[in-house]
């Protein structure tokens, strides 16, 4: 693997099935992230993006094809392996915030580092650390149901980024805030992941956010094809 590539897909192809229809999705996708990158993934609703998001983070088995995580082959590892390859090197943004509802916010963000083995007084360091990077510093022992949509999302970019991963995946991370929102998150992913070398792909149906990555590509008929790279 190159130096600086932080993840590669290659001749990803997956299928379901329809009763006895085979209803093909991926036909052969092929990426590559270096670190630090942005990348947009467009397409339609029901074009295969959360099925690529899937495939990318081990989630799902494909066809045919591989994905390397910093050199690593995800898709040969077992099921543990895939998990403990998703806890070292990876982040993960949804859409909801799939916060625990019973945890503070620096409970939450510490998670990730205790699954890591990371003791209870580090890990609760590294989490205040990192909410005071996304500016809530002061929502430390707030429930998510006491927090704003906002910052229930702000306090899951803190979760994704705590373990310093070499890959964050979103899927529609804004989809679900008000425009300022969606703003201020999207300014804190490339902040963040930036200072910390972090490599992202991002599915959005958000248009008016795709001048903030480096590249976008757009799923087609089972195809990741290159529509631009931003200028920064």
């Amino acid at each position: 693997m190159n130096d600086g590539v932080m993840l590669t897909a290659q001749g990803l192809h997956k299928s379901f099935w329809q009763n006895s229809l085979e209803v093909p999705v991926l036909k052969g996708v092929d990426l590559q992230l270096v670190k630090g990158e942005h990348l947009a993934v467009v397409g339609r609703s029901g074009s295969g993006k959360s099925s690529l998001l899937h495939l990318l983070a081990g989630l799902d088995s494909a066809d045919s094809g591989t994905v390397e995580i910093d050199g690593v082959d995800l898709l040969a590892a077992d099921a543990n392996g895939r998990a403990r390859i998703r806890r070292e090197k990876m982040g993960f943004v949804y859409q909801q915030h799939h916060l625990l509802a019973e945890f503070s916010a620096e409970e939450n963000v510490a998670l990730p580092q205790r699954l890591l083995g990371i003791g209870e007084s580090s890990a609760r360091k590294a989490a205040r650390e990192m909410l005071a990077l996304v500016g809530l510093e002061d929502r430390l022992s707030h429930l998510p149901s006491a927090l704003s949509g906002g910052e229930r999302q702000r306090v899951a970019v803190a979760r994704a980024l705590v373990n310093k991963p070499q890959v964050v995946l979103a899927d529609e991370p804004t989809g679900s805030l008000d425009r300022a929102s969606a703003e201020i998150l999207m300014d804190l992913l490339s902040n963040l992941s930036r200072a910390q070398g972090t490599s992202f792909v991002v599915v959005t149906h958000d248009v008016s956010m795709l001048q903030r990555f480096d590249r976008v590509e757009s799923l087609d008929a089972g195809k990741l094809l290159p529509l631009h790279s931003a200028v920064r």
